[in-house]
């Protein structure tokens, strides 16, 4: 496990990181997207029409479908060499099965080290947190629903006072999950109040940092609050605003560090580390990360890796790939490890391409992709 990480992790932790943190800081964690199918209906999820309340499957960006599916989360886990899975939905736990199924073929493909954390909205039966501790789970994060956080307050002293029954469900989890899961904490997004400060988001969010203290929980991430094309139009009618040009909203990273100094104050000697992941962070520094160690992994004697851990190859449109590559080679001496043909085109190094690009009669041009399994692309660029 590498001893150093990204100023974006460190520098948003008031301690040591979360295990699971710190390899998705390293992009080092396979993103496996196990459900779309969740029991609560937050306004706020992210997910996309093709995701949210489907039961699909996803390794990073590759859909995972058939009776080879294990084997496919396995292939892409070592396209990437993982050292480790975050298991999200959806809510992995509405089918234990298949999530303790997939935990329990991770280990075994890759070995104990392999660190696997799960997200759970909740609430389900707290004998499964057995069943994910006997097949491997390393972390669990929980996200209590919208509803439920500011009761949190009345689990301090007397769980008959006020509104405790709201919490009792997942307070029951994740005080069993303390007994079972070697690291167990609360992950949820800063969400801004329509009436502003003092609302019951902002308070709420305030009351699980405290019962994260009192019950000692290992740690405790606030996300900032991202806008999606999904949640975009309930954003605005709640009179969201977005930061500049970014998803990020408006006074969503005030109120977590505001959340998290008041905290941090009230409980000065606690063992739950607070760490704040920000919009910007999870697109500058994870996901570029995770593409550059798979880009690193993948890459071809042809292929440049971008700083944005993106493939720029060089291509050649045409209709004889093997006769093009043999009219390259002959004709302008360069290797075949530096080409290779497919159905209608020749890949070719791009520094190559510049120079002979110009005297060819086909379509050129260079090519940035994403080293992920579609291999989306990024941008073209005409010779």
């Amino acid at each position: 496990m590498p001893a150093r990480f990204t100023e974006g992790l460190t520098g948003s932790c008031s301690g040591n990181p979360p295990q699971g943190c710190r390899y998705c800081d390293r992009g080092s964690k396979m993103v496996l997207y196990i459900t779309g199918i969740c029991r609560q209906d937050c306004y706020y999820c992210p997910l996309s029409e093709t995701r949210k309340d489907k039961d699909v499957i996803y390794a990073n960006e590759r859909p995972v479908e058939g009776d080879e599916w294990l084997r496919t989360i396995i292939s892409e886990g070592r396209r990437m060499k993982a050292l480790g899975t975050g298991i999200t939905g959806g809510d992995p736990m509405v089918v234990p099965e298949r999530t303790a199924l997939v935990i329990r073929t991770l280990k075994e493909e890759f070995g104990r080290k392999h660190h696997i954390h799960l997200y759970t909205s909740g609430p389900f039966d707290k004998g499964l947190i057995t069943t994910m501790k006997e097949a491997g789970l390393d972390e669990i994060r929980f996200h209590p629903p919208l509803f439920s956080w500011t009761s949190f307050r009345y689990l301090e002293n007397d769980l008959d006072e006020g509104d405790a029954s709201l919490t009792l469900p997942y307070h029951d989890l994740i005080s069993e999950a303390k007994k079972m899961v070697p690291a167990v904490g609360l992950e949820v997004p800063s969400i801004i109040d329509e009436e502003g400060p003092g609302g019951p988001s902002s308070e709420g969010l305030l009351e699980l940092a405290r019962y994260a203290c009192r019950l000692k929980l290992d740690f405790m991430n606030i996300n900032e609050l991202e806008a999606s094309h999904t949640n975009m139009d309930i954003f605005a009618e709640k009179g969201y605003s977005l930061v500049g040009d970014s998803m990020a909203v408006e006074g969503s990273s005030e109120l977590a560090w505001s959340v998290i100094g008041q905290v941090k104050k009230e409980f000065p000697g606690t063992r739950t580390v607070f760490h704040f992941c920000s919009s910007v962070y999870k697109d500058s520094v994870q996901l570029r990360n995770r593409l550059k160690r798979m880009a690193n992994n993948l890459k071809r004697p042809y292929d440049i890796v971008t700083e944005d851990g993106t493939f720029l190859r060089g291509i050649v449109v045409t209709g004889d790939p093997d006769g093009m590559i043999a009219i390259i080679r002959e004709g302008y001496g360069v290797p075949d490890e530096l080409m290779e043909a497919l159905e209608d085109r020749v890949l070719i190094a791009p520094w190559v391409l510049q120079e002979i690009g110009p005297s060819l009669e086909e379509e050129t041009y260079l090519s940035e992709v994403y080293p992920t399994w579609d291999g989306l692309e990024v941008e073209r660029t005409p010779i």
